[in-house]
């Protein structure tokens, strides 16, 4: 941990409770144009699904992105791109990618897009995930949904209470089905509603929502510029009668399309729609806004103006004393905008191994942060940073308010945690981090005191002993970067502990002859670790062995104790192809003090598998070092694994041990052999 004083400045503290005192600002996604927003409630996390509008002198959009807050005020991008046209397998045009709606059922998450057909005209697609952030995936390979026809754009789905799901699109008309229970499938022939009874306003972006038993169709309508319209009905199907405008055309900042949506989340009522307010914002640059509203006592919805201050009231205050993303926030000032060759993108935010952060940040540029409540007070603050390192200020109340903490980040090749003391951060209030001087990428933040700090402890409290095995999956509790680094954040395996090292069951592997048992260590990219607390016996020099699997060439780790190197880099071979096979492999001697340590696995080459680690006690074995052994001729033995396991017997064993082991079947390895009625224990190696 590196440790910085900040320079002090005089802070007003403010009192507990909600911070109300700096609005939430519109639009609210400032770090990409976030054209047609679909929110969608889940459990107590609401997101925005939108497109990726990229500018010039059409409607281009490459691809579709998301993000989602908790509080409604400090949003959190979730990727840089979850879907795009290229993964529809040949159906559909590059930037070609119109409005969406995302929706889950049983446990899964169904993504309904507008593309631009390979067939000409335009199609509704629908794409599948196991997690609302993505990545989606094709759910009909290569085929479309609905279409192609130039009508077919800006689907919008709902289940409703029956659990009868309902899909609607199109432009100039309005298209529905009922879908399939498997959602990827019109149930029925498609259908078109009568248009007269919308008045004759209607042009597309519809969107719909139930309030108790009545069904709201929300639309863009008017023809150029838009405004936002709705109808209701009795029926999911119609007949819809038209209510009147909710936010007309001729708002400041409007773009001259809109697209709209309309959810409740926590007890309130949120209306979420684009404009072109964003840093050079236009009509093929639009950003995601919203408003709180409250509807009228018979049900309708009262007209809604555009504001810059959106959600003033969060619904909770943010917690400092656990990670937060870099990527959340309420605002984001001095930023820089890639007009090259005629488009408009904004490039803050970055994605490797599905994790997002904050990059190419100029000196100037900032992230507000609302309503953080750090309670009696913070002694310090963790940042993780990677790059050629730089300055980086926490201001309160403004991004040239009192200063917090003065952070100079180091440089680094990879992410790595740096900690600096804060000075009168308590009570509620808004955060700013300032960039002084870029040259770093951005992935989390968390602050301390002395009550909150979490520390690195064994797992279960209790220490791996050495001599002993460790099970790779026990690595020490604490967290990210302090216990473990992982490049992603989730447990890919989704197995035995809920944090983000990527643990695998291995029951349906080999491990030698016998049948694996308990986790392993997977999916491991290069620069991972995990850390153990040890209770060492006794000084003295441990061999030790592991039980890995690899699929390829690459795979490597390094072993550190105290932060300090006791083995280089080790590199396996492939031990075969589908990573089923594990395998007992050396892994060196070395000399250890007896007490406690912190033992650190890295693996220095991606895709290794590490089912554990076995650290030999050289006074319980004799080593066999030669490999004729003319005092053990046609005496039989047992043989055990490194772990102890018995794996059977070898009878009239000749001079050559090692041989006799190898013609007897035994894989190549080590191995524990004892002959029969002794005690004494010799360690054989097979290669």
């Amino acid at each position: 941990m590196m440790f910085a004083k900040s320079i002090k400045a005089t802070v007003a503290l403010v009192g507990f409770g909600f911070c109300t005192s700096a609005m939430a600002e519109n639009p609210l996604i400032q770090t990409y144009y976030s054209p047609d927003p679909a929110p969608v409630v889940f459990g107590d996390t609401l997101c925005t699904y939108s497109g990726n509008d990229e500018g010039g002198s059409f409607f281009t959009m490459h691809g579709w992105r998301v993000s989602c807050t908790t509080d409604m005020v400090n949003w959190t991008d979730m990727n840089t791109l979850i879907l795009e046209a290229g993964d529809f397998n040949g159906s559909a045009k590059k930037n070609g990618d119109w409005a969406a709606q995302c929706i889950r059922r049983n446990d899964k998450y169904y993504y309904y897009v507008t593309v631009e057909s390979a067939q000409g005209g335009r199609a509704i697609n629908v794409a599948v995930s196991d997690k609302k952030e993505g990545p989606f995936k094709d759910a009909l390979n290569g085929k479309h949904l609905a279409g192609p026809n130039w009508d077919y754009i800006d689907p919008t789905v709902f289940i409703d209470d029956d659990g009868v799901a309902w899909l609607y699109w199109g432009n100039p008309k309005l298209y529905y089905c009922p879908l399939k229970e498997n959602m990827i499938e019109c149930a029925s022939d498609i259908q078109v509603s009568d248009m007269s009874t919308f008045n004759g306003k209607y042009t597309e972006g519809p969107w719909i929502h139930k309030r108790g038993n009545k069904y709201y169709m929300i639309y863009a309508a008017g023809g150029i510029p838009e405004s936002i319209d709705y109808s209701w009905s009795d029926s999911p199907t119609g007949p819809w009668t038209y209510k009147g405008v909710i936010m007309p055309s001729s708002e400041p900042g409007a773009a001259f399309t809109v697209h709209s949506g309309i959810v409740d989340f926590k007890g309130r009522s949120f209306f979420f729609y684009h404009n072109q307010k964003n840093v050079k914002g236009g009509g093929f640059s639009r950003s995601t806004a919203i408003e709180e509203f409250t509807w009228n006592a018979d049900g309708t919805i009262p007209t809604i103006r555009a504001t810059d201050s959106g959600v003033v009231k969060p619904i909770k205050n943010l917690d400092p004393f656990v990670r937060v993303e870099a990527e959340t926030k309420s605002w984001v000032g001095g930023m820089t905008v890639n007009t090259s060759d005629g488009y408009t993108i904004i490039e803050h935010v970055g994605s490797e191994y599905g994790n997002v952060f904050l990059t190419n940040m100029n000196s100037g540029f900032y992230t507000k942060v609302r309503s953080v409540d750090m309670g009696d007070g913070a002694d310090r603050i963790t940042v993780c940073t990677r790059g050629s390192g730089g300055m980086l200020e926490l201001h309160t109340g403004s991004e040239n308010g009192a200063l917090l903490a003065s952070m100079n980040i180091p440089a680094s090749t990879a992410w790595e945690e740096h900690t600096f003391d804060v000075t009168d951060a308590a009570g509620v209030d808004d955060l700013y981090f300032v960039v002084k001087q870029g040259g770093f990428d951005f992935d989390y933040w968390y602050m301390e005191s002395e009550k909150t700090a979490v520390p690195q402890t064994a797992y279960k409290g209790t220490a791996a002993m050495i001599p002993g095995k460790i099970e790779a999956e026990n690595y020490d509790e604490g967290g990210h970067n302090k216990s473990f680094y992982d490049n992603d954040r989730e447990n890919q395996g989704k197995v035995y502990r809920e944090d983000e090292v990527d643990l695998v069951d291995i029951s349906d592997s080999k491990c030698g002859d016998a049948a694996c048992s308990g986790y392993a260590i997977g999916y491991t990219q290069e620069n991972e670790w995990v850390e153990y607390t040890i209770n060492v016996a006794a000084d003295a020099k441990y061999d030790i062995t592991a039980n890995i699997a690899t699929a390829f060439e690459t795979a490597g780790m390094q072993l550190f104790v105290d932060d300090t190197a006791i083995t280089d880099a080790i590199s396996f071979e492939k031990v075969d192809s589908v990573f089923t096979t594990y395998k007992v492999v050396d892994v060196g001697s070395v000399e250890l003090k007896k007490g406690e340590h912190v033992l650190k696995l890295l693996i220095t080459g991606p895709y290794l598998n590490v089912d554990w680690l076995q650290f030999t006690d050289p006074n319980a074995t004799t080593i066999i070092r030669e490999v004729r052994l003319t005092s053990q001729a046609n005496v039989s033995y047992n043989v055990f694994g490194v772990t102890g396991k018995f794996l059977g017997r070898v009878e009239n064993a000749d001079a050559n041990l090692f041989a006799t082991l190898k013609n007897a079947g035994f894989a190549d390895g080590v191995y524990i052999v004892r002959a029969i009625g002794q005690s004494k224990a010799l360690r054989v190696k097979v290669k």
